[in-house]
């Protein structure tokens, strides 16, 4: 008979805004009882990703949730419009690490795929809406909607009112509700073409926590300059893939959602160093390593629920990681748009991005709840994340990460 579970839910979604105006060996690990993990092992092509998450992240105070995937699909929509052979061409390849046509090719089809297949609960969605003045090019709406499955939409941004509604509403849409009024009329001013990206993800554990078992318990806030108090969500003598890394002082805890091979992966500190200096010593590589020798164990898990919301410019560290001809009058985007009298340029690159940690009771089997046909008889691993941590969604099948953030305090 079912029964009624009480079951962890992720909700995370993200928004990238882009204003364009004139110038101015595989290891296999097979779960004892809930789920086969199969660690990626083909190309990454993520050291833009953590380009991005490592200049943000040390350098915003407070909690932040970004998405890497949504920052790139922007940038290669921008790519696609640079003319052949310039320097904006240039720094945008290098920039996105697709100087190697492999990995050109690698993120088009990764894109393609996640807005072709039905994915659980993601949503990715591209969008360029231009003004009804701005000849968008057909080849650049061909090859916008064969490699990256995204549209254009012609607006007229002569109305202003009328236009930030339209598009405010197709944001909202797309990211179930949760961001909403992020184009003010004033933001369309000189504006001739809007890029916008938007993610929604929304995930259930494979393994739920237990309502009852929520607690509130001290968590030791890095800006606070006394203990704070969190509410932590917890799991008691539970099996987990988890490591715990010299190379980064750190341990290394997956949880799995119900949708295919996506999980977070939390990466908690030692206790002997800050989430600054975690960051400073990990890099993709020795990641890579690690999340390639998770184990399974028997894990005491405390974990503090999080609701984060963040939203920033990414002109600047864009220019800190060397992708500044975009936003200067020296932006060469001639493939977009034909007949200007005037160069585009970028104006600014937003994201606004979010992450919801909801309990919520569903019907679920419990058949497997309480049947383990083995006994572990070390002590359960403790993992307590009583500090500030880094989290991140990772899409296992493709070695994508669609979100990372850091939680500095719960309770914020």
């Amino acid at each position: 008979m079912a029964s009624l579970r009480p079951e962890r839910r992720t909700i995370i979604c993200s928004l990238l805004l882009a204003l364009v105006s004139l110038a101015t060996s595989r290891n296999v690990f097979k779960s004892r009882f809930l789920e086969e993990y199969q660690p990626y092992a083909g190309p990454w092509n993520d050291e833009f990703d953590w380009r991005l998450i490592k200049e943000i992240l040390p350098k915003v105070p407070g909690n932040v949730v970004l998405s890497p995937i949504s920052v790139k699909t922007l940038l290669a929509l921008l790519y696609e419009g640079s003319a052949t052979r310039s320097e904006t061409q240039r720094e945008l390849s290098r920039t996105l690490g697709i100087d190697d046509p492999q990995a050109a090719s690698k993120l088009q089809e990764d894109l393609r795929r996640y807005k072709s297949q039905s994915t659980e609960g993601l949503l990715i969605t591209d969008r360029v809406f231009h003004n009804v003045s701005i000849p968008v090019t057909h080849k650049y709406r061909i090859i916008i909607n064969d490699q990256y499955n995204a549209s254009t939409e012609e607006i007229n941004f002569g109305d202003p009112d009328a236009a930030s509604v339209h598009i405010n509403r197709w944001i909202s849409h797309n990211t179930g509700g949760l961001i909403e009024d992020v184009v003010r009329p004033d933001t369309l001013r000189d504006t001739l073409l809007l890029l916008i990206n938007t993610i929604y993800f929304r995930g259930n554990w494979i393994e739920p926590f237990p309502l009852n078992a929520t607690a509130e318990r001290p968590f030791y806030a890095t800006q606070r300059p006394t203990t704070g108090k969190a509410i932590f969500m917890k799991q008691r003598e539970r099996l987990f893939h988890h490591r715990r890394s010299t190379a980064l002082g750190a341990q290394i805890l997956r949880l799995p959602y119900q949708q295919n091979q996506l999980a977070m992966i939390v990466v908690l500190p030692e206790e002997s160093q800050s989430l600054d200096q975690l960051l400073e010593r990990l890099t993709p590589d020795v990641l890579h390593r690690e999340l390639a020798e998770l184990f399974e164990e028997e894990i005491d898990l405390e974990l503090p629920k999080f609701n984060i919301r963040y939203a920033g410019s990414l002109r600047e560290p864009l220019q800190r990681l060397g992708l500044a001809r975009i936003f200067s009058d020296q932006a060469e985007l001639p493939l977009i748009a034909r007949g200007l009298t005037t160069p585009l340029k970028v104006s600014t690159i937003l994201q606004k991005s979010c992450i919801q940690v909801n309990e919520q009771g569903t019907q679920a089997s419990a058949a497997t709840e309480s049947s383990l046909v083995f006994t572990i008889l070390s002590e359960p691993v403790k993992f307590i994340a009583n500090r500030p941590f880094l989290f991140l969604i990772l899409d296992e099948s493709k070695g994508t990460w669609l979100f990372a953030g850091k939680v500095e305090d719960p309770s914020l």
